[in-house]
């Protein structure tokens, strides 16, 4: 064997046997996203089948490089901050934010793992973000703005029940107040042109509700609209239950409030949110800061009609109303 045929042989060796190993497949990286849901695993799925939905468009797989750890709060917001803990201890990639509640609570246990929020209302005025161009921290994501929907409830509502004079808005008494003060006061401030009254319920403990639909029934309520809450969404079959017993057409900011038998929502797709939520999850993964990340807000909002829970109720849907609607549930 002379010379080159022995460096080649030698090469060979070295590469081959043993150390092939190191020109094998390795494998892939398996990412780890951590998540509180506000309400029920039912209500929940959806959301996250659309996240994981979004993430696939970029490549990410459940069970190959993607792993999503899940727990949920049930409606009890006292449950955010040892869900957020339990998560953190698993050392997540990242952490999904989805209300405003949920996010806070994760904040204040970690400053290093990004969050991305994802149907927060309002990121700038709950303390989340410094502003939505630069947020600053370790959080970015979606701010929904629910909150501002309390002019446009009222519009809808008058428009769906234009013989409306009384309304009776329920508020959540265990959520920042900032977020409820606002949608009361602007659906306020559009329901006064109009001649219309509003009177507000606030229901802390879950035993108050039935209370306060006794009460929505003395008062003789026209319509009830639901101030945006995660705690409402998780208590949404009662609510609605408890509407249709005293006849009282309710409008919510979600399309599952409408598809459990409210007459209307509208406001942003949740849906849309949660499968947007992907692209800043993976820019997060690909080395991005969530605070050079800036915060969106949504573009479209989409109005929900159950014609059915109005065939029950009596009401008369304008045609022109149903046409512009952008699901319509019979």
């Amino acid at each position: 064997m002379n010379r080159r045929e022995t460096i080649v042989a030698l090469l060979a060796v070295g590469a081959g046997g043993a150390p092939l190993a190191s020109f094998a497949q390795q494998p892939k990286r398996r990412w780890r996203v951590g998540t509180v849901g506000g309400g029920d695993e039912i209500a929940a799925k959806r959301l996250h089948d659309s996240f994981l939905a979004g993430m696939a468009e970029h490549g990410y797989q459940l069970g190959q490089n993607l792993t999503l750890e899940v727990r949920y709060a049930g409606g009890a917001p006292t449950r955010y901050l040892a869900l957020a803990e339990e998560l953190i201890a698993l050392k997540p990639d990242a952490l999904l934010g989805s209300n405003a509640g949920v996010a806070i609570a994760m904040k204040n246990r970690t400053a290093t793992i990004p969050i991305v929020m994802c149907t927060v209302s309002d990121a700038v005025g709950t303390g989340l973000a410094q502003s939505l161009a630069r947020p600053g921290g370790n959080v970015t994501g979606l701010s929904l703005q629910l909150h501002e929907l309390g002019a446009k409830h009222i519009e809808v509502m008058a428009e769906l029940l234009p013989q409306a004079r009384t309304v009776a808005l329920l508020t959540d008494a265990t959520q920042p107040w900032s977020l409820s003060e606002a949608y009361e006061r602007l659906a306020m401030a559009a329901a006064a042109p109009k001649k219309i009254t509003v009177n507000v319920y606030r229901v802390g403990r879950p035993d108050e509700l039935r209370r306060t639909f006794r009460f929505l029934e003395l008062d003789k309520a026209d319509a009830l609209l639901l101030n945006p809450s995660p705690r409402f969404n998780a208590m949404r079959n009662e609510i609605i239950q408890g509407a249709s017993t005293v006849r009282v057409p309710s409008i919510g900011w979600e399309e599952v409030l409408a598809q459990s038998g409210g007459l209307a929502s509208y406001g942003p797709s949740f849906l849309q949110a949660y499968r947007r939520v992907a692209y800043f999850v993976d820019r997060i993964f690909k080395g991005a800061k969530p605070a050079d990340l800036p915060i969106e807000q949504p573009t479209k909002f989409e109005l929900v009609i159950n014609l059915k829970t109005a065939k029950a109720l009596g009401v008369k849907i304008p045609q022109s109303t149903l046409l512009r609607a952008d699901r319509v549930i019979e």
